[in-house]
């Protein structure tokens, strides 16, 4: 009977499990599941672990945002670094224009000192050539040097008056005689010459207006004090050349013009 009954409850519990609906069969899924979760569940000591993995994980929050700051620092640091250095370098330039600005002024100075001094230079050459040249040949072709004046000897022969007039197209007038050497070197010509003194209105005057004291007469001159007009000639008939001079008419014969030497 026992045995009966045993058969009977395998058969209907055989016939219950092939009859279970799919949903029903799942609990072994199910039961798996829960056993894994059952795994999963921590333990006290894996609660320790599991807060040290928690504070682990909020550490690297922390430390970001220290590195944060800092390289926010660095970067602050970096600005006012660069300011510095940028407003150091302005400074610089700046002062470096100035340092060039007046390094040009000051060769501009120079420069202008410099031209001041080469323009000098080139008037000094041009005196001093000048000079030279004058020395070397101070009176035109034709002229003759004596002291600080030239002299020309007509090569024609012409009135006292007519000489004058040609004398002072050369730029000079006829000689006018100052000193002893002068009267010497003007008697050397060896010829009777007009010299630049006449009589008018019964006074005797020089033709540049030379006050009239220094006088070279020849014995008995002037011998025509009654002539309104007469001229005054260096004549070859004296000795002496210190006493050479003699009042005649103003006829035509040569006569000595004289202009100063001009450097």
């Amino acid at each position: 009977m026992w045995n009966q009954c045993n058969e009977s409850f395998v058969i209907r519990r055989n016939r219950f499990e092939d009859d279970e609906p799919d949903a029903m069969k799942n609990t072994d899924i199910d039961d798996q599941l829960y056993a894994n979760v059952r795994a999963f569940k921590p333990s006290p000591r894996d609660g320790v672990d599991a807060s040290v993995h928690f504070q682990r994980w909020k550490r690297p929050s922390g430390v970001a945002a220290v590195c944060l700051g800092l390289l926010c620092v660095l970067l602050l640091a970096g600005i006012i670094g660069l300011s510095v250095y940028y407003g150091v370098i302005c400074h610089h330039d700046s002062k470096e224009r100035d340092q060039l600005q007046t390094s040009y002024n000051n060769l501009t100075e120079e420069r202008d000192q410099l031209q001041a001094s080469y323009n000098n230079m080139t008037e000094e050459r041009d005196q001093l050539q000048t000079r030279v040249r004058f020395h070397e040949k101070p009176c035109l072709s034709g002229w003759w040097k004596f002291g600080t004046s030239c002299y020309y000897l007509s090569s024609t022969v012409n009135t006292a008056g007519a000489g004058q007039k040609e004398c002072r197209t050369m730029g000079g007038e006829l000689v006018v005689l100052n000193s002893r050497e002068e009267q010497i070197f003007v008697n050397g010509f060896k010829k009777n010459v007009w010299i630049g003194t006449y009589k008018k209105d019964g006074i005797w005057q020089w033709v540049d207006n030379t006050p009239f004291t220094t006088t070279y007469w020849m014995e008995g001159e002037p011998n025509n004090l009654n002539d309104k007009v007469a001229c005054v000639e260096i004549s070859q008939t004296a000795t002496d050349p210190l006493k050479s001079w003699k009042v005649g008419p103003c006829v035509e014969q040569h006569w000595v013009c004289e202009k100063p030497i001009t450097l």
